[in-house]
């Protein structure tokens, strides 16, 4: 009997979680876990499909000339098939929400906008759930969060649990969900390993404390996900939906270990981590994971700002010496280059513009800290520099909501430049020498004459090809030069 229900991913991006293709989130998988029969899987890109076909007879995702539409490259069937499945389910389960606004290279989230009126034309049920249900969603960063209306949708229904072991068997039943899914052998799967902040007091900004109170998840119950959706096709995952991967379950060293040894053990193409708390990490738990995870990992920093006063207002992860104590730790026991041509693990740096405190000096203090990690001699995989989104319910957003914003986004892009220019440059040469040879990219779309290629991983570098290379196939490449935040190379015959 077939399932009259389907769910409809627009794709999620949290401060714990990214589920933006190439990866795969836990939401959609979780949701499915809930029904008794597998419900049918959507994208945005689906929707996006048909409403081009409407106006167009006929829609070239990849042409041979120009750019390929990343916003219908996620689409998971033909465009009959899409009316079909929409008009014979009586259900359609939303997943939204994107919390942490970023710039995606081979997707692009929905917006609750943007569902409303795709689905205009369809008679169907339309329940929203996701992290979109606390504080809203902002595709761009700096920008106020739309907030669902109930209005808009038949029912807004929080996916809660009250426990791992209740969640177990949800996500074990879920994961037949990815089966649905387009060139799954190029997706890097989202897996969680605990919820909430362990800190008693949360970032001003962070939506994290407001979802869920604090829980770690036992090693085995980690182990047998992975071991399920390996069964099922898929080949690579990421430790990345929770707020620090160092503290779980209290960074106890032992259990760490249990966990890493455990899916190190099923022997995974990749195994990457995410979030890391900068005062959480010591040379125990970072060489746990060094031996443990397959090379190019990249252990994302929430330092945010170097400005002591901007951190005291905030309440931030750590100070700047934390940071630079990390950052130096991490470097010494992962920085050496694995067989892909990637280091072992590196650290990534969050900087986060328009919290409370922050003054054009911020900015300057901030550089600082950067021009410092270079001078060092350091190594830092990437810097991502936000606008933060004051959430309701957020800390920030009652201290001062887009106030900050205001006053000094006029600095933003001229200060960005500069870290781009003088720090990501020299970064990348220092990273990847000319000439270094990167294992196993995948062709991900097409500019022009370019092709752009990454490999599956946490943050991999976005390589760029000049020439029309095959999408979804892999190959390996010598770096031959540098751009703005990514590599031009030269494929290896």
């Amino acid at each position: 009997m077939a399932s009259n229900r389907a769910i409809l991913d627009c794709y999620t991006d949290e401060p714990a979680g990214l589920g933006v293709p190439p990866f795969v989130g836990v939401w959609p998988r979780y949701v499915a876990g809930l029904y008794p029969q597998e419900p049918g899987y959507l994208t945005i890109d689906d929707l996006r499909l048909i409403r081009y076909v409407e106006h167009v007879r006929e829609v070239v995702i990849d042409p041979v000339v120009g750019r390929t539409h990343i916003e219908v490259l996620n689409h998971t069937r033909s465009p009959d098939e899409i009316r079909h499945l929409l008009g014979s389910i009586d259900e359609l389960i939303i997943v939204a929400g994107v919390q942490t606004p970023g710039k995606y290279l081979s997707a692009r989230p929905g917006t609750l906008r943007e569902v409303h009126k795709l689905l205009a034309p369809f008679r169907v049920r339309r329940i929203l759930t996701g992290p979109v249900l606390v504080g809203g969603t902002q595709f761009r960063g700096g920008s106020a969060p739309q907030v669902p209306q109930a209005s808009e949708f038949d029912e807004l229904h929080p996916f809660v649990f009250e426990s791992y072991d209740d969640l177990q068997p949800l996500a074990l039943k879920g994961a037949t969900l990815i089966q649905q899914m387009p060139h799954l052998e190029n997706r890097i799967v989202e897996i969680e390993t605990g919820r909430g902040c362990p800190r008693e007091k949360g970032c001003s900004f962070c939506t994290e404390p407001l979802k869920h109170v604090v829980q770690w998840r036992a090693p085995e119950q980690v182990v047998e996900e992975v071991r399920t959706l390996m069964t099922l096709g898929a080949k690579a995952f990421r430790l990345g939906k929770q707020s620090c991967i160092f503290s779980y379950r209290g960074g106890d060293p032992h259990e760490i270990e249990t966990m890493l040894s455990g899916l190190a053990a099923l022997r995974p193409a990749v195994l990457h981590l995410d979030n890391a708390n900068p005062a959480m990490i010591d040379e125990r738990r970072t060489e746990l994971f060094v031996r443990y995870l397959t090379p190019g990992s990249t252990a994302a920093m929430g330092v945010e700002s170097f400005d002591p006063e901007v951190t005291e207002a905030n309440n931030l992860n750590c100070t700047t010496e934390m940071a630079f104590e990390a950052i130096r730790t991490v470097n010494r026991i992962g920085g050496y280059r694995g067989e892909n041509g990637c280091h072992a693990l590196l650290p990534g740096i969050n900087i986060l513009l328009g919290l409370a405190g922050e003054t054009p000096d911020t900015l300057e203090k901030n550089f600082a800290a950067l021009k410092h990690i270079v001078d060092e001699g350091l190594l830092v995989r990437r810097i991502n520099i936000r606008q933060v989104v004051p959430f309701p319910g957020t800390p920030l957003h009652e201290q001062v909501g887009r106030k900050v914003l205001r006053q000094n986004r006029r600095h933003y892009s001229a200060w960005t430049e500069k870290v781009r220019r003088e720090i990501d440059m020299p970064m990348l040469e220092r990273l990847f020498p000319l000439g270094t040879a990167l294992r196993d990219l995948c062709s991900e779309v097409h500019n022009g004459h370019m092709t752009f290629l990454r490999q599956i991983g946490s943050y991999p570098i976005v390589v760029a090809v000049h020439e029309r290379l095959p999408l979804n196939e892999r190959f390996d490449v010598r770096v031959t030069g540098y751009m703005r935040r990514s590599l031009s190379a030269e494929c290896i015959t």
